[in-house]
């Protein structure tokens, strides 16, 4: 082949290798902007009227108001606590499975799935019968003289904190599980063989090489704690209200869809605003440790 059919077939294989590309991502894309990126801006559309005018009236309602900061605060506050909760959980359990030799360990990540399986709905009413004040938690607690008496978990932020981790919790097992399991043992070996103890190996090695798993399952238990309706409605009640609840009461209730499409554009510009400042912080303290 001449040079000149070489160049003509450069310049013609060039375009394809840009079109794969593009047709590959483009059925997820066109998805991701359906059902994502028009229905937010739908919301923000919705909220930026009022009366048939452009108006930041809805978000002035919002953020003069202490009762919807406390809300927002309580909603954030929330999905720390579960995330917290279910990291300090899900790490060893996810470690010990991603590193367990036996043929029993599949059968143990199976079983941490079992709540998935369950409806928000039923595993909520579970819930309510533990913790009401003659339920199962409050007599067990009675029973072991650790309190005197009745408590009482339900319409409580305490009782949907504890619930709503115990369904997240299988998500960040998963999601840690695959990065323990891609993580060479050898390299806690060779920290230990090197004089390190076994704890300072893990924190030292696996953890810092699993940093962008917990990165994820972090933020995928923040978000979907903070946006959960059916167990803070069912466990929380009036009592216990978030955004969530709040803005199903707004739009089905009350029928005010602007202020509700307000509320839900606040909850997801902190929630990306949190997100991004936890990764950024993650990233920036990671890249601290490597310099050093």
């Amino acid at each position: 082949m001449t040079a000149a059919g070489v160049m003509t077939a450069g310049k013609g294989a060039a375009p394809s290798r840009i079109f794969v590309p593009v047709l590959i991502f483009a059925p997820c894309l066109l998805v991701y902007l359906v059902f994502f990126v028009w229905p937010q801006l739908s919301l923000l559309a919705v909220s930026a009227f009022d009366g048939g005018q452009v108006s930041a009236a809805h978000y002035i309602r919002f953020f003069s108001d202490e009762y919807y900061w406390e809300l927002l605060g309580r909603t954030l506050f929330l999905g720390v606590s579960v995330t917290l909760i279910t990291l300090i959980l899900g790490v060893p359990v996810a470690y010990v499975i991603a590193r367990m030799r036996s043929r029993y360990a599949a059968l143990l990540l199976v079983l941490t799935t079992f709540p998935l399986l369950v409806s928000a709905v039923v595993r909520s009413f579970g819930w309510m019968v533990l913790f009401f004040r003659d339920g199962v938690v409050s007599n067990l607690l009675l029973a072991l003289g650790l309190i005197d008496q009745p408590m009482q978990l339900m319409y409580t932020l305490t009782g949907v904190i504890i619930a709503l981790a115990q369904v997240l919790l299988p998500l960040m097992v998963l999601t840690l599980h695959g990065v323990f399991k891609s993580i060479d043992p050898d390299l806690e070996h060779a920290a230990m063989s090197l004089g390190a103890p076994p704890w300072l190996a893990l924190w030292l090695v696996t953890l810092r090489l699993a940093r962008g798993g917990i990165i994820a399952g972090s933020l995928l238990v923040f978000s979907l704690a903070i946006s959960a309706f059916a167990t803070p409605a069912l466990v929380g009640g009036a009592r216990a209200n978030v955004m969530a609840t709040t803005i199903y009461e707004q739009t089905i209730e009350l029928l005010d869809w602007p202020f509700a499409s307000a509320l839900s554009a606040i909850l997801l510009v902190f929630v990306l605003v949190i997100s991004l400042l936890y990764a950024k912080a993650l990233d920036r303290r990671s890249a601290g440790e490597a310099a050093s």
